[in-house]
């Protein structure tokens, strides 16, 4: 169980996901229309940050690294749709913001992951649609 918490600051929008049915396939999408399925949505080109929050140090996002008691993060790419993978920046002494620019569009997946026995870590996704 991660002991954070990891959020889109910059660089996507929330969209609804829709999915609908056709005659081949069914919808993917619950049966609960009063709740709509909503997913990350990015442009190429434009970077996308991501945010970790610790609860352990008053909720305060994008803590600085000498706060964080040695226990960094890292950010990974699970899922990309086109290799190599973006680079991943991070401001200095600030591993809880990571960047990364989108080169192609399609889906990716990102593991938020904070150093330690205890850290955790987070998965985020993003479709990324050409401009």
């Amino acid at each position: 169980m991660p002991d954070f918490s990891a959020t889109f600051t910059s660089g996507v929008s929330v969209g609804e996901w829709t999915d609908p049915a056709s005659v081949s396939t069914p919808s993917r999408t619950n049966a609960f229309s009063e709740t709509p399925h909503l997913r990350a949505v990015g442009t190429t080109g434009t970077e996308i940050e991501i945010t970790a929050t610790v609860p352990a140090f008053d909720g305060v996002s994008g803590e600085v690294d000498g706060n964080l008691g040695g226990r960094l993060f890292a950010l990974h790419f699970a899922e990309v749709p086109q290799l190599p993978p973006p680079s991943i920046t991070s401001p200095g002494g600030q591993s809880s913001v990571q960047r990364f620019t989108p080169g192609a569009a399609g889906h990716y997946t990102m593991r938020l992951e904070r150093m330690g026995a205890t850290g955790g870590s987070v998965f985020l996704h993003a479709d990324v649609q050409d401009p």
